[in-house]
């Protein structure tokens, strides 16, 4: 597995400039036929320390960090037809500034199959996970009527659905996580996330407030659906 940092400089505020940086890991295909790159995404920044307050981020977004290196780990000993690439991005928070950069780095569009974004992982009261595609992203999704599963609910939903099936609220899903610069560029997305979650940019988004046997269900899930996704010939990524 070959790793590199990325480095990036965005505008914040209106004279400052910020420095961040992505971590970037690539597995290659280890099976023919070869197709299309699929990324995997999680932010691992979060809001931090204010004065006295510190705002921990276990939701937000440790857990989509921590099932990306899950993921990795599953990867490497599976069989993929697509080369993978998993990347941990900065300055989300901010304005999705390190997907952003990611993105524009990029020399072919044509390369990439796929963006997979994991944010906001560890299941409420409601016990389910949210899986947002976009219109391109369907004929990946059929892989996901195949996995056992009867430990959470899962609802495949457009970004229009998610906002109506979450009683409607402020929150732009199609903007809200780093699959929106994968989006823009004209990559389809697949976005994993519980939803609204009452301790979303507060100082109680600790461990202690997730569900840690449900989280663990849901990273398996996911694990499984992309061990399953990569493991189908170049056409199911082409």
């Amino acid at each position: 597995m070959n790793t590199e940092f990325q480095k990036f400089a965005f505008k914040e505020g209106f004279f400052s400039q910020a420095h961040g940086h992505n971590v970037i890991a690539q597995l290659p295909c280890n099976t023919l036929p070869c197709g299309k790159v699929v990324v995997i995404s999680a932010h691992y920044d979060h809001l931090g320390i204010n004065g006295s307050k510190i705002y921990a981020g276990a939701n937000d977004n440790a857990s989509g960090t921590a099932a990306l290196l899950t993921i990795a780990e599953q990867l490497k000993k599976a069989v993929r037809h697509s080369p993978v690439v998993l990347l941990a991005t900065d300055a989300e928070e901010k304005g999705l500034h390190g997907a952003k950069h990611f993105v524009a780095t990029i020399d072919s569009l044509a390369k990439y199959a796929l963006n997979i974004n994991l944010d906001m992982l560890a299941l409420n009261k409601k016990n389910t996970l949210y899986i947002m595609q976009s219109s391109g992203a369907r004929p990946y999704t059929q892989t996901l009527s195949k996995l056992n599963n009867n430990n959470f609910k899962v609802k495949l939903v457009s970004a229009q659905r998610m906002k109506r099936q979450l009683g409607g609220g402020r929150i732009d899903w199609l903007r809200a996580s780093d699959h929106y610069a994968f989006y823009r560029a004209g990559m389809p997305y697949l976005y994993f996330g519980m939803g609204e979650d009452k301790n979303h940019h507060s100082t109680k988004d600790t461990l202690q407030a997730m569900d840690f046997e449900k989280y663990q269900h849901v990273v398996m899930f996911i694990s499984d659906f992309i061990v399953a996704l990569l493991r189908c010939p170049s056409k199911c990524t082409s």
